[in-house]
């Protein structure tokens, strides 16, 4: 599967009118919104759920040499927190990187024709040995914000409690407030039924939501420090809210 997959990203798109296996003309049509291309690569990935949902359950066994690899300390501790700010900066450190190394040349992909509307049209045209040097830089540009981030919140929270009061009460209803978050966040309001994915929260929600939840639910008194593995094994809303509750009673019983 991973070398049939190697060999079809390596293909690319059709070179200069070739003959291109495995892949059909209309998936390489411009003359239309790409809506073809779009289609059949959704529609392509697709094909392999299967051999992919046998080798994520092999690999949550916990066996084998891969899962060995990944339980790395570095890289489960250390690397992978950084995942989600590498999704978001990577686009904009790498134009800061072209630029820098450019004499101050900016790479402007928007000036391009977009094959996918949510994607860029073109990687970023760097030497191959710079491509090391780019992902150094990601990686260390979002472990920083990783860092520099709650120390900004807290900064702006503290702020903001100068100016404005606010009335902590000690039988709050955790179900209503974390309605009114993913509310804010989404637009839906969820009702305790209601699964993660009916409100519109994909894995890409989660961190987001919590650091909205110890944002919302720490007091003076006690601090929260949910975390996204806490909520692995909520289906629904109202198992968010037993979490939740949870992690209240162990942070009051501690006297955190």
């Amino acid at each position: 599967m991973i070398a049939i997959s190697i060999a079809l990203v390596s293909q690319g798109v059709q070179p200069y009118d070739g003959e291109l296996y495995m892949r059909p003309d209309s998936a390489n049509e411009k003359v239309d919104s790409a809506s073809s291309n779009r289609l059949w690569d959704n529609i392509f990935g697709r094909i392999f759920a299967p051999l992919t949902t046998l080798w994520i359950y092999a690999l949550s066994t916990g066996e084998g040499y891969t899962a060995k690899c990944l339980r790395w300390s570095y890289l489960a501790k250390t690397l992978a927190p950084n995942s989600y700010n590498c999704f978001l900066f990577h686009q904009m450190v790498g134009q800061w990187y072209f630029a820098a190394t450019r004499n101050g040349t900016m790479w402007n992909w928007w000036r391009f024709r977009k094959d996918f509307y949510w994607f860029s049209p073109a990687p970023c045209p760097v030497e191959w040995y710079e491509y090391f040097y780019v992902v150094l830089l990601v990686v260390g540009f979002s472990s920083l914000m990783n860092n520099v981030l709650p120390i900004v919140t807290d900064g702006l929270s503290k702020i903001k409690g100068i100016f404005i009061a606010v009335e902590v009460s000690d039988d709050e209803n955790t179900g209503k407030l974390l309605a009114e978050l993913i509310e804010g966040m989404t637009g839906i309001e969820p009702l305790m039924e209601y699964t993660l994915e009916q409100c519109g929260l994909a894995s890409i929600g989660v961190p987001i939501l919590v650091n909205l939840l110890n944002k919302n639910f720490s007091t003076k008194q006690r601090r929260l420090n949910i975390t996204a593995s806490d909520l692995v094994g909520a289906k629904t809303i109202g198992d968010m809210v037993e979490v939740v509750d949870a992690v209240k009673a162990l942070a009051d019983d501690q006297g955190v």
